[in-house]
C-alpha cells in the first residue's frame, strides 16, 4: 500500500486546503496518481474539505496532531480504485489532482473486456480526454497505419518531423468495434503540419460524427456547424468542410472524414497516400512531403 505526504509545498503553513482553490492541483500531492490509496495528514497540517467537495481517497493515515476537516456539507469517501475506472474523463472525476500521463483503465467496467493501458490529458479544456487516435508521421514518408481492435495508441513524442511510424504502442488508431466499447460524448480533434502554421483543434458532441466512429457507417456530415473551437484552433476546417466520405469502416477518423474539396481535407493516408492537415498537399507534390501530426481524443 502507497500513502501520500502533504509535501513540502504546504511547509510553510499549518493548514492544507481541499476545495475551489488547490483540490484539482496535481501540484499539492508528491504522488497525485496515488492519492486513490491513501494518504497522510502530516503532523502539524490540516486537510480541510471545502463546502459541497469531496475528498475521495481510500485510507486516511493520521501522524502526531495532523487532522481532516469536513466544512459543511464536504465530506470523505472511499474511492474506486483507479484501475477499474473505465477512462480518463472517471478519473479526473474522482480524483480532480490526477495528471497527464499513462493509466491503466477498464473499459467496460466489470465487463468482458481487459485492461488496458491508456494516455490522459488532463489539462486541456477541463481535463479527462483518454486518446484513441495518434498519427506523428514524417514527412517523405508514406508508412501503413495501423489499427488498434483490442488496445489504445499511447502518447510518445510530440515534436513535428519525428517519425513513430516504427512503433506499436504510440502509432495508430481505434477501430469501430473497439471504440464502441467505450463510454464517451465528446470527440476532440488535433491536426498540424510543416507545411503551414494552422493548427487544427476543436471539440464536438456532434452525435453523427460519435456514431460514425463507433460503428464506421454514416459520415461526418453536418460536423462543420456543429463544434467548438478551443484556443489553438486556427484551421479553416472544418467550418469549411462541405464534404465528407462515408461508411468507411476502420478508416473512419483517417480516410477523408471531412473536407473542402481541393482545399482543406483532414487525411490521414487518405486515399492510401495523401497527409492533409488543412490543405491540399496533393496539389503541389505526392501527397505526403510534410510532416504530419493528427490525434483524436474522447471524454
Amino acid at each position: 500500500m502507497l500513502f501520500l505526504s502533504i509535501p513540502s509545498l504546504f511547509s510553510q503553513t499549518a493548514t492544507t486546503t481541499i476545495g475551489p482553490i488547490n483540490f484539482n492541483l496535481t501540484s499539492a500531492w508528491t504522488i497525485p496518481t496515488q492519492v486513490a490509496n491513501g494518504v497522510t495528514i502530516q503532523d502539524g497540517h490540516t486537510i480541510n474539505v471545502g463546502d459541497s467537495k469531496v475528498f475521495y481517497s481510500n485510507r486516511i493515515d493520521f501522524s502526531g496532531t495532523g487532522k481532516l476537516v469536513l466544512n459543511g456539507t464536504g465530506k470523505w469517501q472511499p474511492g474506486p480504485v483507479i484501475t477499474s475506472l473505465k477512462n480518463c474523463k472517471e478519473i479526473i472525476t474522482y480524483y480532480p489532482m490526477s495528471p497527464s500521463g499513462q493509466y491503466t483503465i477498464d473499459p467496460d467496467g466489470i465487463g468482458v473486456l481487459p485492461s488496458i493501458s491508456c494516455y490522459c490529458d488532463m489539462t486541456t479544456d477541463g481535463g479527462g480526454w483518454t486518446l484513441v487516435l495518434n498519427y506523428l508521421h514524417r514527412g517523405g514518408t508514406n508508412p501503413s497505419l495501423l489499427v488498434k481492435t483490442n488496445n489504445l495508441p499511447l502518447l510518445g513524442s510530440t515534436v513535428l518531423g519525428t517519425d513513430e511510424s516504427g512503433s506499436t504502442t504510440t502509432w495508430g488508431h481505434t477501430s469501430p468495434t473497439y471504440l464502441n466499447a467505450f463510454s464517451f460524448t465528446e470527440l476532440r480533434f488535433y491536426g498540424a503540419t510543416s507545411g503551414h502554421s494552422r493548427i487544427v483543434h476543436f471539440k464536438t458532441t456532434h452525435a453523427n460524427t460519435i456514431s460514425y466512429f463507433r460503428t464506421g457507417s454514416g459520415s461526418m456530415s453536418g460536423i462543420n456547424s456543429s463544434y467548438s473551437a478551443l484556443v489553438s484552433h486556427s484551421a479553416y476546417i472544418p467550418n469549411s468542410a462541405v464534404s465528407n466520405f462515408a461508411n468507411e469502416g476502420n478508416l473512419a477518423m483517417t480516410n477523408f472524414p471531412f473536407w473542402l474539396g481541393a482545399n482543406y481535407h483532414w487525411g490521414i493516408k487518405g486515399q492510401d497516400y495523401r497527409w492533409e492537415v488543412d490543405d491540399y498537399a496533393a496539389s503541389i507534390g505526392n501527397g505526403y512531403q510534410f510532416h504530419t501530426y493528427n490525434q483524436i481524443w474522447i471524454r
